[in-house]
């Protein structure tokens, strides 16, 4: 019983904790870094992607934002190494709630580039993530996000707000 009360007592404090935070669409202004991975899907014959790795930088307020994405991943097509970059600002429109939706849609600039040719393409991109608020600094998102039409990423991240 003396284990049992200290652990009782800080579930219900973690409970209580993040029950009570406030909502990051309340009004104020919210800033946030956050970082994802996940699997790139490639409708090209034989372009198999690795992991991809992203690093985002957002802010909202009531619910309305913007961010800047930066998405890295190394590819391969019959045995040539490719790397795959894009760079993507977007609107956004976050659901409240501790769990949410959030909308995006933006301007995406991607480069694929081997060691003897480069290829850029540019134009809209969006998706939708679904989220929950983990105490007041912290989430967890899963998305789908259209890069390109033959190009769609599946993610798993998080974000630290300030």
């Amino acid at each position: 019983m003396k284990k049992l009360t200290p652990l009782i007592l800080s579930l219900a404090t973690i409970a209580t904790t993040s029950a009570t935070a406030e909502d990051k669409t309340s009004g104020d202004i919210d800033f946030y870094l956050g970082a994802k991975t996940g699997y790139i899907y490639t409708a090209f014959d034989k372009l198999d992607s690795k992991i991809p790795a992203t690093f985002l930088v957002g802010i909202q307020k009531s619910g309305f934002g913007l961010e800047f994405e930066g998405t890295f991943v190394d590819m391969d097509k019959n045995n040539i190494d490719l790397e795959y970059e894009s760079y993507a600002i977007y609107g956004t429109y976050r659901t409240p709630g501790t769990y949410y939706a959030k909308l995006r849609a933006g301007y995406l600039e991607g480069t694929l580039k081997s060691d003897t040719k480069k290829s850029d393409e540019d134009g809209f991109s969006g998706g939708i993530l679904f989220g929950i608020e983990l105490g007041d600094a912290f989430t967890v998102e899963a998305g789908y996000t259209v890069i390109q039409a033959d190009l769609k990423y599946f993610s798993l991240g998080g974000n630290v707000h300030f």
